[in-house]
């Protein structure tokens, strides 16, 4: 239910299906076949001096040069993609290939190169057999004419999008972006249509265990309801997206008969994999954020305007989250966790403080970052800046010689702690 923050587990295979190149390409494989099979079929209907009007008998000639041209420009822009996928990996981290992997305009524009080809050749085998006629020549160059407009649509896009592809300032940007979708879909249900589970589970709960180890991407929520409304249970959950499961640790507890069908598919409701997803964990975007401002922050780089950046982007993600949320319970039978302000601050900006501990400018950054969402919201960021802004001046004071910089940091830093 999107209204809860959830995502179900067919709703979530089939974002993460339709990721996949294959997916794009086999769309342009169906359109060759059908095409053939329209030809044929329609070859009786449509006049034989119509072919020779519009020009159809070159068909053939159009899809060799199709077929030829579409396997050097896929081949080229694999390489370009490859270049670009190996220049964000070391400009930014890894983790955030991952996004220009899955990057939209870059499957597409290569499906469709991809996807040409293979119609082409479809469409040049079906030629071959003599089984269009004059009439099923026509439908064939019509539909190739719209596959020609459609490369040639996907070719100026990707022009533009090579401009930017695999630069750290992309990169940032689509981390952002995901980061705060995720965040926006969690603060509209913090807790993901449960109860807000405050304390620990009651006593007598019977915990459940995963059978493998890895990080949850999914908790397909409604169905974890359904089940146990099913059953008579009450669920509380000890893991949520983004967190990293091993067999010795509970991925829930359970009040209620409990048997083994019903343990297996409450586990089933629970996608794990083992790298984390940006679709429900904002905290792991915050993370890869962190992952380049340190990378940036390496004497190998030594490029701390671009940790100033990722700051930007933080409390740009972080601006939505103004006011304290209030439970939306959808599932009365769960419990769950809620978001917790001080693990995603202190997660992300932590090491940062640490790489940057004698540059001044990260640090003030940092500081004016802290002072803004204390402005924006003191219940919800006050207490973790006010600690972070001590741990600041800590890191400063060790490493800073210059008595005016440490003066700048310990002025911010008593800002909050006078909010």
């Amino acid at each position: 239910m999107a209204e809860h923050g959830s995502i179900g587990r067919l709703q979530f295979r089939l974002g993460q299906l339709l990721r996949k190149l294959w997916v794009r390409v086999t769309c342009f494989a169906i359109l060759g076949f059908a095409t053939a099979v329209a030809g044929w079929a329609l070859r009786i209907v449509i006049p034989d001096e119509l072919a020779g009007w519009i020009g159809a008998d070159a068909i053939g000639t159009i899809l060799q040069i199709i077929a030829s041209s579409m396997l050097t420009v896929t081949t080229f822009s694999l390489s370009i993609l490859t270049a670009a996928y190996a220049t964000a990996s070391g400009g930014t981290t890894p983790r955030a290939v991952r996004l220009l992997a899955q990057d939209g305009v870059s499957q597409t524009v290569l499906a469709t190169f991809i996807g040409a080809f293979v119609f082409s050749l479809v469409g040049l085998i079906m030629l071959q057999t003599e089984l269009y006629g004059e009439g099923g020549r026509v439908i064939l160059f019509l539909v190739t004419l719209l596959v020609i407009l459609i490369v040639i649509v996907s070719l100026l896009r990707w022009i533009d999008r090579l401009a930017t592809l695999g630069l750290v300032g992309d990169t940032v940007a689509r981390i952002e972006t995901v980061t705060e979708r995720a965040l926006s879909r969690r603060l509209a249900s913090p807790w993901l249509g449960a109860n807000p589970l405050r304390g620990t589970p009651p006593k007598g709960a019977i915990a459940v265990h995963p059978t493998e180890v890895g990080h949850v991407q999914n908790c397909d929520m409604e169905a974890l309801s359904d089940l146990a409304e099913s059953a008579r249970l009450q669920i509380y959950l000890a893991a949520l997206p983004g967190d990293l499961l091993h067999p010795s640790q509970a991925v829930c507890h359970v009040t209620g008969d409990l048997d083994d069908t019903i343990r297996d598919g409450i586990l089933a409701c629970f996608t794990l994999a083992p790298d984390r997803s940006f679709d429900q964990d904002p905290g792991f975007g915050f993370r890869v954020l962190s992952e380049i401002a340190q990378r940036a922050l390496s004497p190998a780089v030594n490029d701390p305007g671009t940790a100033e950046v990722v700051l930007t982007r933080m409390l740009r993600i972080l601006s939505c989250w103004t006011e304290e949320a209030r439970p939306n319970v959808g599932f009365p039978r769960l419990y769950a966790p809620g978001l917790d302000a001080e693990l995603l601050l202190g997660d992300s900006l932590r090491p940062i403080m640490r790489d940057a501990a004698g540059v001044e400018a990260v640090h003030v950054a940092m500081l004016r970052m802290l002072i803004m969402l204390t402005l924006q919201n003191d219940r919800i960021f006050g207490r973790i800046s006010q600690d972070l802004a001590q741990e600041i001046v800590t890191y400063s004071d060790g490493k800073i010689e210059n008595p005016v910089e440490k003066a700048r940091i310990a002025s911010l830093a008593r800002q909050l702690t006078r909010q």
